[in-house]
């Protein structure tokens, strides 16, 4: 009857283990407090300490304080490019809606969403054509089903919560925000693990532009791969970038995106995917995640990103 009293006891790869996540927590906070002072100022107002930011900042994997070494670190040794690598090929596509309370800064020029409720109230939301031409007459931006003779396969569906995606090489949740207040307000959805489908929208840092930052945070995703016109690189390379126009058609708000990633499998049952402000502005955790997606024709690039009024 011994074997049942006997205390389990730590193996020695269990210890070997301990040690270096221990090793590692003490230097993800030590880089902390020398490379993100910013950070550490805010958190300090906030009454958090270093130690704190690195058990909050990571989400996903079981050893947190590893997890927050890896993100914090913009390069890293050959073990953390690998292990960056096997992340960005098991990129995590989130399909929650948490209870969002945040409003993002980009406001309507004109409220228009009761006009457009109004609208879809007694639509069919499958009828593409009336739809789009309505939307056309309201928003007075060029609605379609289809460009070029492409077009998605569906344009009615339910939308997944993605996590953000990393604008350029080493892009992480400190180098993600332009503020502590921004890093506060969407850290909660996490990074990615990578950039999107077309790969990341700047090739560093340095180069990454207004229009980058932009499209990262009113980013769409869509089931390319199942579209009808599917099936050659250049079909591919067509839906990069190629922006959209999203509704809910519960409360009448508009959002313009583009896309920037392909997915949702469809064993998910989600039909497409926005970023996080996407989500936020189009408040789909009050209405549920039913949208609204067609394509926008704007070749000259003049229709601005994010809520959209007239």
């Amino acid at each position: 009857m011994r074997l049942f009293n006997k205390k389990n006891k730590p193996s020695k790869h269990f210890k070997i283990l301990s040690k270096k996540l221990n090793a590692k927590k003490t230097e993800a906070i030590e880089d902390i407090r020398k490379k993100h002072k910013v950070v550490t100022e805010w958190a300090k107002k906030k009454g958090l300490s270093a130690e704190e930011i690195v058990g909050k900042s990571a989400r996903g994997l079981a050893a947190g304080v590893a997890t927050s070494a890896i993100v914090i670190s913009a390069g890293g040794s050959p073990s953390h490019q690998a292990l960056s690598k096997k992340i960005n090929h098991q990129k995590e596509i989130r399909r929650d809606l948490p209870d969002l309370d945040v409003k993002t800064t980009v406001e309507a020029k004109e409220d228009i969403t009761q006009q457009v409720k109004n609208m879809l109230k007694n639509t069919n939301l499958y009828d593409e054509a009336n739809i789009s031409s309505q939307l056309t007459s309201i928003l007075n931006i060029p609605v379609s089903r289809q460009l070029n003779g492409i077009r998605l396969n569906a344009t009615y569906g339910r939308m997944g919560y993605e996590s953000h995606l990393s604008r350029f090489p080493g892009d992480n949740l400190f180098t993600h925000f332009d503020s502590a207040q921004e890093y506060k307000r969407f850290s909660k959805a996490s990074m990615a693990g990578g950039p999107g489908a077309w790969g990341y929208p700047a090739p560093s840092k340095k180069a990454l532009t207004q229009k980058d930052i932009d499209r990262e945070k009113y980013y769409l995703v869509a089931q390319t791969f199942l579209s009808p016109s599917w099936g050659s690189p250049k079909v591919k390379d067509w839906f990069r970038h190629r922006k959209m126009v999203v509704v809910n058609p519960k409360n009448g708000r508009v959002v313009i995106g583009v896309l920037e990633d392909a997915g949702p499998q469809p064993h998910t049952g989600s039909k497409f995917g926005g970023s996080p402000e996407v989500v936020e502005e189009l408040e789909l955790s009050k209405t549920g995640s039913n949208v609204l997606m067609y394509f926008v024709d704007d070749p000259n690039d003049q229709i601005p990103l994010g809520r959209y009024g007239k």
